[in-house]
């Protein structure tokens, strides 16, 4: 009589490593040409599990690769609505700048990951319930107090700017120079973007 395969896991357990190994997995290999067999494969589940889990590989992929993003900026607009009357422009800027570069940095291979999976499947079969869009306007209305199409621009552009210098600093900057200090590199950022807003807002 043969054995019966046991979980690795304890209770509650397995969903958490599906999602570790999806990210690993659409990281590696891009959103269209990744496998939930392999995912489950390498999470020691069926792959019957990550379905009813998951539902759907775009369902896995939103919950993977799109959520850590969701909740970085919900988790940092809500500590801002928390203040009360909070520090100048410069000072959000600023705390943008260092927060935002460090979840890039943490996340290069996620944020890459979702960007392919934009032109590879486009936003029809990738459901992003709107999340690009509402988190420049809630940021925009959180740094400089109004939204409108030029806080929405200063937003988008600074976003720009830092996921560019954290994913792709080895290929902009040489390796010996001084510019890829992280201070200074951090430093010259929120210089460059708080300027940047200022000249959007007009100031």
């Amino acid at each position: 009589m043969a054995g019966i395969r046991r979980s690795p896991y304890r209770r509650g357990e397995a969903r958490a490593a599906v999602l570790e190994h999806a990210r690993a997995v659409f990281s590696e290999r891009g959103y269209h040409a990744a496998r939930l067999a392999e995912v489950a494969s390498r999470a020691e589940v069926s792959e019957t599990l990550v379905y009813r889990y998951f539902g759907s590989k775009s369902g896995l992929f939103e919950e993977a690769i799109i959520a850590p993003a969701r909740t970085f900026v919900d988790g940092f607009l809500v500590d801002w609505e928390e203040q009360e009357g909070g520090p100048g422009l410069e000072e959000k800027v600023r705390v943008f700048v260092v927060q935002l570069l460090a979840f890039v940095s943490e996340h290069q291979g996620l944020l890459v990951a979702w960007a392919l999976a934009q032109r590879e499947s486009g936003p029809q079969e990738i459901a992003t319930d709107g999340t690009h869009g509402q988190a420049v306007r809630r940021f925009a209305l959180t740094l400089v107090g109004e939204g409108g199409d030029d806080a929405e621009m200063a937003v988008s552009l600074a976003l720009g700017v830092i996921l560019s210098v954290a994913t792709f600093g080895d290929l902009i900057f040489a390796t010996d120079s001084p510019n890829r200090d992280p201070e200074r590199l951090t430093e010259a950022v929120v210089q460059f973007v708080y300027a940047g807003f200022m000249a959007q807002a007009g100031r």
